[in-house]
């Protein structure tokens, strides 16, 4: 709310300051009703695109934390309507996976809001990153469960979901709001904990 009301003042203050074909809706005959369409579709191709950089963060961190050797893949799971990186079987401290998860948030919203004022299309950019911001409500929702239960000391992302893991190793720590994602896991996706997956 905080970043419409502040383009909305930059549009009555200076609209020069905003992206050309956004100063059409403050200054008439200032652009063109068709590059207004290609803003917006340029804005909505972009936001696409970001799924791509999104997951590679993610397999970037969850390669950097892995043991040598580990295989990071990348899928869809139709079903739940998310696109995945994932290091199967490789079980994550705690702090660890919290950066995993964290990283493309930031990662991919600074870079589109750095695109979208190097170009020239603030407004453009940062539409990109609030709407890329959207698309990260699954990590933070694993976040979200990591905070709320200080028993979770390890983590394995799968790809069906997150499989959540006390200090004893094996057995689970259930969050009922995540646990959701699981009722397609297989039952052979449950993890081996012994230290060749184990990272430190």
């Amino acid at each position: 709310m905080l970043v419409v009301a502040l383009f909305v003042a930059l549009g009555m203050l200076a609209p020069t300051a905003l992206d050309p074909a956004f100063r059409g809706l403050w200054i008439p005959g200032s652009s063109t009703d068709a590059s207004e369409v290609l803003w917006l579709l340029g804005i909505g191709a972009a936001s696409l695109a970001s799924l791509v950089p999104h997951e590679a963060v993610h397999a970037i961190f969850f390669k950097a934390f892995a043991p040598r050797g580990a295989r990071v893949t990348f899928g869809a799971n139709w079903k739940l309507g998310m696109l995945y990186a994932c290091a199967e079987g490789i079980v994550y401290p705690r702090r660890r996976y919290i950066a995993i998860a964290v990283a493309p948030s930031i990662a991919v919203s600074v870079v589109a809001l750095a695109v979208g004022w190097a170009s020239g299309n603030p407004v453009g950019g940062c539409s990109v990153a609030v709407i890329h911001l959207t698309g990260c409500t699954g990590d933070w929702e694993y976040l979200r469960a990591i905070h709320a239960n200080p028993r979770i000391a390890f983590c394995e992302d799968t790809s069906w979901g997150v499989a959540f893991y006390d200090e004893n190793g094996p057995s689970r720590v259930e969050d009922e709001e995540v646990s959701a994602a699981r009722e397609d896991a297989p039952a052979s996706c449950a993890a081996d904990m012994d230290a060749n997956h184990r990272t430190e």
